[in-house]
């Protein structure tokens, strides 16, 4: 019994912390204002002029997406996701979460068969590319434009 519990215990445990190193370890692609500066709603790509009016809700589980190089899983790309709406919006979101969950794992399945995935570091046009294709798919889910999908965390934990 605990010869077939360790492997199972051993390669969660690598993901779980291969996830954690790639997000301590990843370079900070984005620059921060200078203290006074005004950031326009359209330099953040968002449709509000209003940020009091909006409402983030957490979808409550990652993303896990294969990359298959060669017919073999090569590596695992991690994502959570949270969705900014606007505000009252926030039960249709959890309302509608199982039908986001499936558009988004379609979405994310799709990218990673076109080698949406396949660079060894997870870049910022990747970041913009699945952020993009969410948002277009939550947008149709919803039924609103005043939505924009949110990556909170986003890694890549090789298999080698």
């Amino acid at each position: 019994m605990l010869k077939k519990v360790m492997p199972i215990l051993a390669l969660l445990l690598g993901l779980v912390g291969g996830a954690a190193s790639a997000v301590l370890l990843a370079p900070s692609d984005t620059e921060l204002p200078v203290a006074g500066e005004h950031i326009a709603a359209n330099d953040l790509g968002s449709d509000h002029t209003d940020q009091g009016d909006l409402e983030i809700v957490k979808l409550p589980s990652q993303f896990v997406v294969p990359v298959i190089i060669d017919n073999r899983v090569r590596a695992m790309v991690i994502l959570t996701v949270a969705l900014e709406v606007a505000a009252g919006d926030g039960d249709t979101v959890r309302a509608l979460e199982p039908k986001l969950r499936d558009e988004f794992l379609a979405e994310l399945f799709n990218l990673a068969a076109m080698d949406g995935f396949r660079d060894e570091l997870l870049t910022r046009q990747t970041l913009e590319l699945v952020k993009r294709a969410l948002t277009e798919r939550s947008r149709e889910v919803i039924g609103t434009k005043t939505v924009n999908v949110l990556i909170t965390d986003m890694a890549r934990q090789d298999t080698y």
